[in-house]
């Protein structure tokens, strides 16, 4: 069985000889070597992809003899999860971060199966081993996970029976995978945590509720795609999905730059995009500001965060400079790094 696993209704208890200070003061010893605000402005400088790879080997994200950018860029996702899962002393309150990779596995492997093909581009960072997540879904056997995740799966499994829905596997993964999070939560002291969570559930049902009527789809979908463990009641919602303009002051408690995007979002749905970046801008700076409390989890939740933005940072600027993309239309769309 997985690290942790239960029912969900008890919490997951803390590892022997670790502590907080100890796994802070490793990760602050292996931040030292992240990339900064100034290395990536080198990286957006460069006049091509060809230059950029030769700024990464620079600055030592990859070595002398080059190698795939975007696969050194997943390892060091993939280390940093290891590394946080080996030392973290509050597995409930780091495997909240690790289980969106196993919503996203879960996901791969559902549609693979719909497609009879082999599921690709799995992740190792989730909590939940990837071969016994994949044996589950080929059996369509979810009995060994915990509640929350099983019965969101088992009652997909009904669904596809009848037909194969992508967009029925997308909502059901994340449902179940919040859930999971929100029970987890209830054993974990930290404030910045759960308001995390909260807040990242409110913003992306207002992403939801803007695309959804995009899609010309009725308010019964787009209750049916909302994530538990937000703020904001059904109630709110379906009035705002009748109309968009009362997100703004839905989402007041997030701040003044999410709100700005949601308006200009509810006015031009090409501007969702921002919305989402304007989200995890302001979810990152939770962490980044509780980057050197030693006696506090949050920087070694910061560890797996500020990994992913690096890597996702790397992979978007290749992409522009390998589409020939100018600097500012990459800037735009960057997210803001852990600790900047």
């Amino acid at each position: 069985m997985p690290r942790g696993s239960h029912s969900g209704l008890t919490a997951t208890p803390p590892r022997k000889g670790m502590s907080v200070p100890y796994a802070v003061a490793r990760i602050h010893t292996i931040e030292r070597n992240r990339l900064d605000t100034g290395q990536i402005e080198r990286l957006l400088a460069a006049a091509t992809y060809g230059e950029a790879l030769r700024v990464l080997a620079e600055i030592g994200f990859l070595s002398a003899e080059g190698g795939d950018a975007e696969m050194i860029a997943a390892e060091r996702v993939r280390s940093a999860c290891a590394l946080v899962r080996k030392i973290s002393p509050d597995p409930n309150a780091t495997d909240c971060f690790m289980l969106r990779y196993d919503g996203l596995n879960l996901k791969t492997l559902l549609k693979a199966r719909c497609l009879n093909q082999p599921a690709a581009f799995l992740s190792p960072c989730g909590v939940y081993p990837v071969d016994r997540l994949a044996h589950m879904v080929a059996e369509r056997q979810y009995k060994k996970l915990p509640e929350a995740l099983r019965a969101p799966l088992d009652a997909l499994e009904k669904k596809l029976a009848v037909r194969d829905d992508a967009l029925a596997i997308d909502a059901a993964a994340d449902k179940a995978v919040y859930a999971l999070i929100r029970q987890k939560l209830r054993f974990v002291k930290s404030r910045a945590i759960r308001a995390y969570f909260a807040e990242r559930a409110d913003i992306l049902g207002a992403v939801m509720l803007l695309r959804a009527r995009r899609m010309g789809r009725d308010a019964a979908f787009f209750s049916e795609m909302l994530l538990p463990g937000g703020t904001i009641r059904e109630a709110k919602w379906l009035r705002a999905f009748e109309n968009p303009d009362l997100l703004e002051g839905l989402l007041a408690a997030c701040g003044k730059a999410v709100k700005q995007a949601a308006a200009a979002a509810v006015q031009d749905a090409a501007k969702l995009p921002a919305l989402e970046k304007a989200m995890e801008d302001h979810l990152i700076a939770k962490f980044t500001a509780l980057r050197h409390d030693c006696l506090r989890i949050e920087p070694v939740i910061g560890h797996i965060l500020g990994a992913e933005k690096e890597a996702a940072a790397v992979r978007l600027i290749l992409a522009g400079k390998k589409n020939a993309f100018p600097p500012e239309a990459i800037r735009e769309r960057l997210r803001v790094l852990y600790g900047e």
